[in-house]
């Protein structure tokens, strides 16, 4: 069952997608690949690129991390593969590798993008592998690691209380919202006015693929009605997909 610490976190992230000018915005949005749903969700038009943004609510440490009393060595070993994996991408996919570089993507080298996920070197998946382990020993789940494999959304972010997480701990591909409210000096007020979230880790853009981002804005809408309106569905009249006949002339009453 949901605490309402959750539910709170989850209106101060639609608060702070609003705030980054999202223009639609929905919490339980379902996710393109896998079908994984992520707390709340946000679609930002213009500047350069239009970009869907997902947010994972996490309420505490116990919430965030499955085994604790191991964290700091599973977090220096999901270092070591990181590192490792970097290596790989520059000395070896990059060099044997160049069919993974999107060039129509790019007019400069040094911004291209690159498909490393599509890599068939042997050593490099076995990194991949490795960190999703340890990505599921430490946060009890591969969510983390797959959405940013798979490019869900043009950005990933974690909102968490602050002081709660360290920046060395986010997952790699996502970025950390902290909530500033302290409810030690909080005055009735102050209650009144909304929890400021501050951006402490900057989520990298991932460059999502169109058609994920497509269904994913679809979702938000679809979210969005369901929580809006959803106490109207009983009373309509379930979706076949097949149209009605055209009503007979004969039967109309009119004279023939």
């Amino acid at each position: 069952m949901e605490t309402i610490d959750h539910r709170a976190l989850k209106s101060l992230a639609l608060g702070w997608l609003f705030a980054q000018r999202c223009r639609v915005v929905a919490t339980e949005v379902t996710t393109a690949v896998p079908r994984w749903r992520v707390d709340a969700a946000g679609w930002r038009e213009g500047g350069l690129r239009d970009e869907s943004i997902a947010i994972e609510c996490k309420q505490s440490r116990a919430d965030f991390f499955r085994d604790d009393e191991q964290r700091d060595e599973l977090v220096a070993e999901r270092d070591r593969l990181l590192a490792k994996r970097r290596q790989l991408e520059e000395s070896r996919l990059k060099v044997f590798e160049p069919h993974l570089c999107r060039r129509d993507e790019s007019l400069f080298s040094e911004a291209a993008d690159w498909d490393f996920t599509a890599s068939r070197d042997d050593g490099y998946r076995r990194v991949l592998l490795d960190l999703r382990r340890v990505d599921q020993r430490l946060h009890g789940q591969t969510k983390f690691c797959l959405m940013t494999r798979y490019r869900l959304a043009d950005r990933l972010y974690i909102l968490a209380p602050r002081g709660m997480l360290r920046a060395r701990e986010i997952p790699e591909g996502w970025g950390l919202l902290e909530a500033l409210r302290d409810d030690s000096r909080r005055t009735a007020a102050a209650d009144a006015q909304p929890v400021p979230v501050r951006e402490t880790v900057p989520a990298p853009p991932l460059a999502s693929r169109q058609d994920r981002r497509e269904r994913f804005v679809r979702a938000m809408a679809i979210a969005a009605s369901r929580a809006a309106y959803g106490h109207l569905a009983s009373r309509a009249a379930p979706y076949t997909g097949i149209r009605p006949a055209d009503p007979d002339p004969t039967l109309s009453g009119r004279p023939r």
